[in-house]
């Protein structure tokens, strides 16, 4: 808990206490911000960044509240661009950009009750659960690939293209097009994440996302002349309940973005980063003997390291967390990656253990009306992945390397993971 002496090491901007000691965009916090963000827990739960003009809030219980209340810490407006779009580019009509749009995880109350009711039953375990095939030719395929060469880059040569293939099958896009998903989803979050970007720069990447949203529409566009069978033609059909409008083409192609973004970088950050974990705690070869260990594996990853460090609402009202009072209007991190590492809910938190009681009681996926509805999806994903990666490359291993992370505070990725095995 905090106490008086804590508080007054830290030094305050206005009535808005700092902790200077974390900046996530530092490398060493990119890489291993846990000891500072258990620092943070300690003496200053809650945090000003002046860098990035928003309140950090470091403590599980905290994160919960936030989560669950979307009156007092609202979706609306809270995620967008923060490069700004470059003189002389224009935005086409209908495009998100530089919002999130009309997306579900960008809106609240009545809005995100209509968006959640009527994608919900798509992006269920029992919808997700027919691609189940598909996927894992992708896995094996990606392989074949590599497999007689006895060593890969696991990031850019199977995570990744794991990712982007996996998304494409399910949304129905050509297989052929899905390396182009690699490369927007990196322009989305490089725009979102990383507010210090040159003008060449920012034009490259805005220009990227125009192109992205008009190769979304022609999409839709075809759809509706010609559905088929995957969940970009479910999300055109009309609902059940005669009563709830049917999602618009505007709707479909930001919840489209949406789920790239949020199916792309982070299911290949969790395949690599589970498969150092395993390595370094010492669990490969236990869990290539027996799978029964995997699903709790899976969770104690998300966990103990995860793939999102934080994401952002808005306060619609003055309010209060672990004593720091924040005005209404104010942009709020709530770091999912420091409450799952807090001592006052998970015992001995840095520890990887998947036979803790409370293993699934992470905020990985969020929780409350806001839980992600392609958890089902991911951790589908994620299984054959693994799975594929066990039977084939049991004796994988990861030689000696420093593994680089990308700069940015919603998903730090890391670059490449160099692995090898023996033929």
């Amino acid at each position: 808990m905090n106490t008086e002496s804590d508080k007054s090491q830290c030094p305050v901007s206005g009535d808005r206490p700092l902790f200077p000691d974390y900046d996530p965009l530092a490398p060493d916090n990119k890489q291993d911000p846990w000891p500072i963000l258990a620092k943070a827990r300690r003496e200053q739960p809650v945090f000003w960044m002046p860098q990035l003009q928003m309140y950090c809030v470091t403590r599980y219980e905290d994160v919960r509240t936030i989560q669950k209340d979307s009156r007092t810490y609202s979706n609306v407006g809270a995620n967008f661009m923060r490069v700004p779009l470059p003189e002389g580019l224009e935005i086409p009509p209908g495009c998100p950009f530089p919002s999130v749009g009309e997306s579900v995880a960008n809106a609240d109350g009545k809005v995100h009750k209509r968006l959640r009711k009527l994608m919900q039953p798509t992006f269920s375990r029992p919808a997700v659960a027919p691609f189940a095939p598909q996927i894992e030719k992708i896995a094996n395929d990606l392989i074949d690939d590599f497999i007689a060469d006895g060593k890969a880059d696991l990031v850019s040569q199977f995570a990744n293209k794991m990712a982007m293939r996996t998304i494409a099958a399910v949304l129905g896009f050509a297989v052929e097009d899905s390396a182009k998903f690699r490369a927007w989803t990196d322009q989305f979050l490089l725009l979102m994440g990383t507010p210090d970007m040159g003008e060449d720069e920012a034009r490259t990447l805005w220009s990227g996302l125009i192109d992205w949203y008009l190769y979304i529409q022609d999409m839709i566009q075809d759809r509706r002349k010609n559905p088929q069978n995957d969940l970009v033609s479910a999300l055109m059909a009309p609902p059940e309940d005669e009563s709830i409008a049917p999602l618009t083409d505007e709707e479909i192609a930001a919840n489209i973005i949406a789920f790239i973004v949020a199916g792309t970088d982070t299911t290949a950050i969790y395949i690599t980063q589970t498969v150092r974990l395993l390595h370094r705690e010492g669990l490969w070869q236990s869990v290539v003997e027996d799978r029964s260990q995997l699903e709790r594996i899976m969770e104690e990853t998300l966990r103990h390291t995860g793939v999102v460090r934080g994401l952002n609402r808005v306060t619609t009202c003055d309010t209060e967390l672990s004593g720091v009072k924040i005005p209404a209007g104010s942009t709020i991190y709530w770091m999912g990656a420091s409450a799952n590492r807090d001592e006052e809910h998970f015992e001995d938190p840095d520890r990887f253990d998947p036979d803790r009681k409370n293993v699934f009681e992470h905020v990985a996926f969020s929780a409350g009306p806001h839980f992600c509805m392609g958890a089902p999806l991911a951790r589908l994903e994620a299984k054959i992945a693994f799975n594929a990666i066990f039977d084939r490359l049991p004796t994988l291993r990861i030689p000696e390397q420093e593994v680089e992370f990308q700069p940015n505070f919603i998903t730090p990725t890391p670059k490449r993971l160099l692995v090898e095995w023996d033929l």
